[in-house]
């Protein structure tokens, strides 16, 4: 329908479709004229003189079948995007400031503020921001040891988003977001990774070490303690057991002495009474006599024993003995 539109205007006209997300760069006799947004636009052409739709240098990236990028250029392009854009730069070689050779792969997120200045400003604005990423990504990471490198991943990306951002500001671009997605060691790796068991290796077996020390410490200090333990214990045991057995002997002894004291306490008492009821009378007098006669045949009993080592008598034993013998008679 528009070329039937253009054919009834002899090419006076011509029409142009730009899609959402793109423009197109209109310009007129060789020089700059307009940005066309999305939608349809109307350009005059003055059979060869008017407007027409300016084409570019617009390279792409294009992954291979490993898996890896690799630059196209294309030529005559007329859409310009204006979405935001992602490149997977391929991998890029690189010399870490202890002079380690590394590869690395870098992701860019970018948009075009500025389509005339993309275009004008520099000629094919992607293969140019791919020139500037591998730059920036020598740069940056020159500045950093191996080890620091791969440790400082958020750094670096804040520091190369800067300095892109900076860079490309006169293109017309906008560096949104920069991400290091790889790094490839190489043989380095290879030696990194065995010096790297050899230290793990090495504080394995310090720590090893370490607690075999400790575990043996610990276990001497256990034995003493447990012997410093046992002979307190036994010492408290023996103790308690002589005490104990002092106690008992005391509690023996004043039971045995509280025993022959009331016994005797009773001799005494049972004579007292015997006394006082035959106090005076003959009779009674013999039998105090036969009760000394008792206690004598007792004591010899008890020498007959041999058990008894001293033997108190009565001082008028000569005595007792003739009224046994009377009595007999």
């Amino acid at each position: 329908m528009l070329q039937l539109i253009e054919l009834l205007f002899l090419g006076l006209i011509q029409f142009c479709l730009v899609r959402q997300g793109e423009v197109r760069v209109i310009e007129s006799r060789g020089k700059f004229s307009r940005v066309a947004g999305p939608g349809i636009h109307v350009l005059t052409k003055m059979w060869g003189w008017g407007e027409y739709v300016g084409r570019f240098n617009v390279s792409e990236l294009i992954p291979d079948k490993d898996g890896q990028t690799y630059l196209r250029r294309r030529t005559g392009v007329e859409n310009i995007p204006l979405r935001m854009q992602v490149d997977d730069y391929p991998k890029e070689s690189v010399i870490t400031r202890d002079n380690a050779t590394i590869a690395i792969d870098a992701v860019v997120y970018y948009r075009l503020f500025d389509p005339e200045k993309a275009v004008y400003q520099v000629d094919d604005f992607v293969a140019s921001l791919q020139k500037l990423v591998q730059s920036a990504l020598r740069d940056e990471c020159g500045k950093y040891d191996l080890d620091d490198l791969l440790t400082s991943r958020e750094k670096i990306n804040n520091q190369l988003r800067v300095a892109l951002d900076e860079a490309t500001d006169p293109w017309g671009i906008k560096v949104e977001r920069v991400e290091i997605k790889d790094i490839d060691l190489g043989t380095f790796g290879k030696i990194l990774a065995e010096q790297r068991a050899a230290e793990t290796k090495r504080r394995t077996e310090i720590t090893e070490a370490e607690g075999a020390k400790r575990a043996a410490v610990l276990r001497s200090e256990g034995e003493r303690e447990s012997a410093v333990l046992s002979a307190e214990g036994y010492k408290t045991a023996l103790v308690l057991r002589s005490e104990g057995e002092r106690a008992a002997t005391i509690l023996a002894a004043e039971a045995q002495a509280d025993a022959m004291l009331k016994l005797r306490e009773a001799e005494a008492r049972g004579f007292a009474m015997l006394k006082q009821v035959f106090d005076g009378d003959q009779s009674s007098q013999q039998l105090l006599q036969v009760l000394a006669m008792q206690r004598a045949r007792e004591v010899s009993a008890e020498l007959a024993k041999g058990e008894a080592t001293k033997i108190y008598l009565p001082a008028d034993i000569t005595n007792l003995f003739g009224l046994v013998g009377k009595r007999l008679e």
